[in-house]
C-alpha cells in the first residue's frame, strides 16, 4: 500500500538489487530483498507523469501487472509512475521482473531524478536491459543535467547515460522522486511485469481495497483500505453511519 512503500524504502535504503536481464520467455529471478510492498493499481500511480496512451494498456494479472502495445505507432506506449522521494545514492540498482510472453520488446525502468535536489524534477534516467547496466539520460532533461552526464558517447539510448554509480557521483545530492516503467513508444509487445525491485524492496499489484460495510472496519479491517484510507476504526465506521468523529480538546 502506498502508505507504508516510505517506510519500507527507508528500512531497505542502500540494498542492491539483481539488474534486469535479457529479454525472454521466463520471468527474471530477482535476489533477495529487504522488504516488499503493494502497488495498488491504478490509485498508486501519479497522475501527472502517467504516460500510457491510446494503443498502450495495462491490467492486473495476478500479483503482476499485464503490460501490452497494439503495434509500433507513436501511440503505442504504456508508461506509469510511483512516487518516491529518496536520495539517488539509496536506490540500489532497480530492475524490472518481466516475463515476456511474445518475444516482442519489453519495457524500461524508469527513475523520475531532481538532479540539483531544489524540490524540481529536472531529467529521467532509463535502464534497458539492451544496455546492462548503462542508464541514459532522456532527451527532455534539463541542459544542465546532460552537460554534466557521466558520457557522451553514442551506443547507448542517447548520447548523455552512465551507470547508475556514474550518475551518483557527477550528482551527489540527486533525489529520485519517482520509479516506474515505460514499453513503447513505437514498440509492440505483450508481457506480464512481476515485481519492480526499487532501493531493495520488491514491489508486487494489486487492486484497491474498498470496504462496503462498518463491520469490516473491526478488528483492524479498517487499516486493510486502500480506498480511502482511515487513520483508525472509529474513523471507518463513522463514514458508513455518516456521523463525524469529535475532535479532542488541545
Amino acid at each position: 500500500m502506498a502508505r507504508h512503500r516510505a517506510a519500507a524504502i527507508a528500512l531497505a535504503a542502500g540494498a542492491l538489487v539483481l539488474a534486469a536481464g535479457p529479454a525472454s520467455a521466463e520471468t527474471t529471478q530477482p535476489t533477495a530483498t529487504a522488504a516488499t510492498d503493494t502497488i495498488t493499481v491504478p490509485d498508486d500511480f501519479v497522475r501527472t507523469l502517467s504516460d500510457t496512451r491510446a494503443t498502450g494498456h495495462y491490467a492486473l494479472q495476478g500479483t503482476g501487472l499485464r503490460l501490452w502495445t497494439g503495434g509500433t505507432t507513436s501511440t503505442d506506449k504504456v508508461a506509469e509512475y510511483v512516487a518516491a522521494g529518496i536520495p539517488l545514492a539509496d536506490a540500489g540498482e532497480p530492475a524490472l521482473q518481466f516475463t515476456n510472453t511474445t518475444n516482442g520488446g519489453v519495457p524500461g525502468a524508469q527513475l523520475v531524478v531532481d538532479f540539483d535536489a531544489d524540490g524540481t524534477a529536472d531529467g529521467i534516467l532509463v535502464g534497458e536491459s539492451l544496455y546492462g547496466n548503462d542508464w541514459w539520460l532522456n532527451n527532455g532533461a534539463k541542459q544542465f543535467v546532460k552537460d554534466a552526464a557521466p558520457s557522451h558517447t553514442s551506443g547507448s539510448g542517447s548520447d548523455n547515460h552512465g551507470t547508475l554509480d556514474q550518475w551518483r557521483a557527477a550528482f551527489p545530492s540527486a533525489q529520485v522522486t519517482a520509479f516506474g516503467f515505460s514499453l513503447g513508444s513505437g514498440v509492440k509487445g505483450d508481457g506480464v511485469l512481476d515485481a519492480i525491485d526499487f532501493a531493495g524492496v520488491r514491489h508486487t499489484f494489486a487492486a484497491p481495497v474498498v470496504l462496503t460495510s462498518k463491520e469490516q472496519c473491526k478488528k483492524g479491517g479498517w487499516a486493510t483500505s486502500t480506498r480511502p484510507v482511515f487513520a483508525d476504526q472509529g474513523t471507518c465506521v463513522s463514514s458508513f453511519t455518516g456521523t463525524k468523529r469529535p475532535v479532542p480538546a488541545i
